[in-house]
């Protein structure tokens, strides 16, 4: 499949990891939790999603690619995110059944999606 003729969605930056965790938790459906992709562009460590805004304007939606710059690659295999006594999150191998915290797997991408424009 070719890329030509795609354009590239929207950049939605986010100020840190926190909103990022937070902003999947809070989008997932039941029984299909949202993903988080990773992949390493230019020396970045780089985290993100890709979604739709629905009902932008006189469009059928408006693609967004949402993501952050992390410090280094992802520590496991999910992203767990809590808001129970404190908001936190932290990387981990396996989820658990802790209730009460999202567990978000994480998408290792071999090289930066053709489409974004970063």
């Amino acid at each position: 499949m070719s890329n030509e003729g795609i354009r590239s969605p929207v950049n939605f930056k986010l100020e840190s990891m926190m909103d990022l965790a937070r902003m999947l938790a809070s989008s997932g459906q039941a029984n299909r939790p949202a993903s988080m992709l990773y992949f390493e562009h230019k020396g970045k460590h780089i985290y993100g999603t890709l979604i739709s805004h629905h009902g932008y304007y006189e469009l059928y939606g408006m693609p967004l690619w949402v993501y952050t710059e992390g410090e280094g690659p992802p520590e496991g295999s999910y992203l767990s995110y809590t808001n129970r006594d404190k908001e936190a999150y932290e990387f981990t191998s396996t989820p658990s059944l802790e209730p009460r915290v999202a567990y978000l797997p994480v998408i290792r991408l071999t090289e930066k999606l053709a489409i974004l424009d970063l």
